[in-house]
């Protein structure tokens, strides 16, 4: 069986499966007599469906599965879905579909999506027939394509520190999250699961549309899930089925619309440093069965324009983080339009980013589909190398973005290591913010410190042809 440490056994001879989504297995188990069902788990994405077909396949004396719990990834319509469809592009590609159209025939979907009361879930299993027969020997499948262990299994070495992911648009930024989690992440388990986690993920949008999405067709949600996810952290009312929502915690929870006294003190003051809405509430929250993720964001005027900042504290990046990162620009538009400032940057701060085990090949293949590499604008500026044969010097010119002189560095080449001496003054005015930059710029100086010692010309990005005695090209 897959998965066997996260899934709670009762009774072998039972034919029931519970599969209870986003809330916590023993929440609803612990209540229910271990002898009216034979094995209970969640599903929190629609990823988890592969295994949970490959586990009923394998064991084909259980004939019902109990849907229950909150739905919050949509996990469980989609596994509604393909009882109705018989068929799905989500499974892998060697479980046979004769064995799949015989799965969905046999075993029945009980739905009581929403459902948390442990009473209400046990009487209605209490009326299912469990004198059913097997409907046919357990099937094993091979495993989908092979994963690269290298990238999955193991975690790079780093600083440890903040991991910092930038992009124009939410789509583009989440591959960046995705890749920093998946590379970086330190292997543990935790809630019974095992995760890849990295400590204070920093990622920043600085253009995404909040009235026109970029939603592109590898992103996993589509336009209506944003839709129906935005009253979430919009609406400060309470959504019936879900413990608590983040609209609610700013607007109403502590009496009080936070949402509003933000704006109002950004309209009195708009370099106001305290316009902050707090949604983690300590006196009920750390003994909760369910607390908010987002647990405080802030509006802070810099450069001309409103930047909002949010806090997570534990943040699934592969399942939520976007439809987080699409309602917090929403709430962030919002915010800015009625406090008459123009729009700035999103930046997500997940103090526990991670990746469920079950999502790391979906994370990497998204990753190595769509993240292209690509030369990036540093934001601190470019720098005009240039070189001057008669005093045998490499002058640099630092820029701001716009093209401002910012700074002059030079260095004569007959100084024991020009190049480094040149590296290290740049390093010292954090004159650099992009490792790319940092190794364009090693490229281009060692190039113009061969050119005058060479005697030739030294042009900035072309190559450097050395035509005696031999021809080359660096």
């Amino acid at each position: 069986m897959l998965y066997k440490e996260l899934i709670h056994f009762g009774n072998p001879r039972s034919q029931v499966g519970i599969i209870t989504l986003w809330t916590i297995c023993d929440i609803i188990t612990k209540k229910i007599d271990p002898k009216l069902f034979h094995s209970a788990g969640q599903l929190y994405t629609k990823n988890g469906i592969n295994y949970l077909v490959r586990n009923l396949l394998a064991n084909k004396n259980i004939r019902y599965i109990v849907i229950c719990g909150q739905d919050r990834a949509g996990a469980g319509q989609d596994l509604k879905k393909l009882w109705k469809n018989k068929d799905s592009v989500i499974l892998d590609k060697e479980i046979k579909k004769s064995s799949l159209k015989n799965l969905i025939t046999n075993v029945k979907l009980i739905n009581l999506i929403g459902e948390e009361n442990p009473e209400v879930i046990a009487k209605e299993i209490i009326k299912l027939d469990q004198n059913l027969k097997s409907y046919g020997p357990g099937e094993i499948f091979p495993a989908g394509k092979n994963k690269d262990l290298n990238e999955l299994e193991c975690s790079w070495p780093s600083d440890n520190s903040i991991y910092k992911a930038k992009g124009d648009t939410i789509a583009i930024t989440w591959l960046k999250t995705l890749k920093n989690v998946i590379k970086f992440g330190d292997i543990k388990t935790t809630d019974a699961m095992k995760i890849k986690e990295i400590c204070n993920l920093c990622a920043v949008i600085s253009s995404e549309d909040p009235d026109n999405f970029y939603i592109p067709k590898w992103l996993p949600i589509d336009k209506k899930k944003i839709e129906n996810y935005l009253p979430q952290i919009l609406d400060g009312k309470k959504i019936p089925g879900l413990h608590y929502t983040y609209g609610e915690r700013l607007q109403k929870h502590f009496k009080i619309n936070q949402v509003e006294k933000i704006i109002e003190r950004l309209k009195k003051d708009k370099n106001a440093r305290e316009a902050i809405g707090v949604l983690f509430d300590p006196k009920v929250d750390f003994s909760a069965e369910h607390r908010p993720c987002i647990v405080l964001v802030q509006a802070l005027r810099n450069h001309g324009a409103l930047n909002f900042t949010a806090f997570v504290r534990s943040h699934d990046i592969f399942g939520g983080w976007p439809l987080n990162a699409f309602g917090l620009r929403k709430l962030q538009k919002i915010i800015a339009d009625s406090s008459g400032i123009k729009m700035g940057s999103l930046t997500i701060i997940s103090g526990s980013a991670h990746i469920y085990d079950f999502n790391w090949q979906a994370a990497l293949d998204i990753i190595k589909a769509n993240l292209c590499p690509g030369f990036e604008n540093d934001p601190y500026g470019f720098f005009r190398i240039e070189t001057d044969k008669k005093t045998q010097t490499i002058i640099i010119s630092h820029y701001s973005p716009e093209g401002n002189f910012l700074k002059k560095y030079s260095e004569k080449i007959n100084s024991k290591n020009a190049v480094k001496n040149l590296v290290k003054k740049i390093d010292e005015d954090l004159a650099v913010s992009l490792v790319i930059h940092g190794l364009y710029l090693g490229i281009e100086l060692t190039k113009a410190e061969a050119c005058l010692k060479l005697g030739i010309n030294y042009i900035q990005d072309k190559p450097l042809i050395i035509k005696s005695p031999g021809k080359s090209t660096i």
